[in-house]
């Protein structure tokens, strides 16, 4: 259905106009809201509320891309500065396989050496925390030193994945505090 735009003939409404729909609208609802039920009247705002709390959910997963179980924060879909290096959903790249390219693990802040990947690569992690108020961060960095993307950031027990479109050489730092973490990159061929 097209939307007409106004004519000399047609012209849009006045501020007034729109004022005046809207409390003719409001004294509608008004009347209906009074003649239901208690029962009624709660079914109606739980309904409304749940219909708030979805759709702010749906825009909320439109901007995660990662996130696994609660708690845990998506990896960074922000484009980095002029290197190329993207957040990507699984690759859909048939008859090509993951391989190991690196593995680390440890229970405390950690920095790896240089690691060079293709086109489409991932970062695993798990994460098994030792106390509340556990944290594991890994970031991406150049071999600048420029930090160029949270591949995780979680405060849960957990396993995930972050998959990145973007060859070239990279580091990574991992912060964690109060568990115990298991790291990979894999390359896909």
């Amino acid at each position: 259905m097209a939307t007409e735009r106004p004519t000399t003939k047609q012209t849009l409404p006045t501020l007034a106009e729109v004022e005046r729909r809207v409390y003719e609208a409001q004294l509608v609802v008004e009347a209906w809201w009074v003649k239901q039920t208690r029962r009624t009247q709660i079914g109606v705002a739980l309904a409304a509320l749940v219909s708030v709390v979805l759709v702010v959910n749906l825009f909320g997963a439109v901007s995660r891309t990662t996130a696994s179980a609660p708690g845990q924060v998506a990896a960074s879909s922000a484009p980095a500065a002029s290197t190329g290096l993207a957040l990507e959903f699984a690759p859909n790249d048939a008859g090509k396989a993951w391989t190991p390219n690196r593995a680390w693990q440890g229970s405390s802040t950690y920095q790896t050496g240089l690691f060079t990947v293709g086109d489409h690569w991932r970062v695993d992690w798990l994460f098994s925390p030792a106390q509340p108020g556990a944290t594991l961060q890994v970031l991406i960095y150049s071999p600048g030193g420029v930090l160029l993307q949270v591949a995780a950031n979680s405060h849960m027990s957990g396993a995930d994945t972050s998959f990145w479109a973007g060859s070239g050489t990279y580091y990574l730092k991992v912060n964690s505090i109060g568990g115990d973490w298991k790291l990979d990159v894999q390359d896909l061929h």
